[in-house]
């Protein structure tokens, strides 16, 4: 009679987990003009870049980081090799061009 007892009073301990769904979806969702709100205190807005500066710099995405939690994606879209080709060597040309026009330009003032 003991161990019908202790049958009964065995709990299952993973009857209550929550499955994937329930760990990873907002508490809630509400869709506004510009932004979403995801719960208490929890907004989400998304900004697209398309077009960078000429020159990088190291930490030149810091002001954005320092706004709060923020999460940055990156899409790279694979190029064709003969494309890129052309373009840098038209590039630099262009580059080698500049700088010879620029060299006499300095050259002749040098002489005046």
């Amino acid at each position: 009679m003991l161990e019908k007892n202790k049958k009964k009073k065995e709990i299952d301990i993973f009857k209550n987990l929550p499955n994937i769904t329930n760990l990873l979806m907002p508490d809630e969702l509400q869709e506004k003009k510009d932004y979403l709100v995801l719960g208490y205190n929890k907004y989400s807005r998304i900004f697209v870049m398309t077009v960078y500066p000429e020159q990088t710099w190291i930490s030149w995405l810091d002001d954005l980081f320092n706004i709060g939690n923020i999460n940055i994606s990156v899409k790279i879209e694979p190029s064709l090799n003969g494309s890129v080709i052309n373009q840098l060597t038209k590039k630099l040309v262009q580059s080698q061009s500049e700088y010879a026009t620029y060299s006499k330009q300095r050259k002749y003032l040098a002489s005046s």
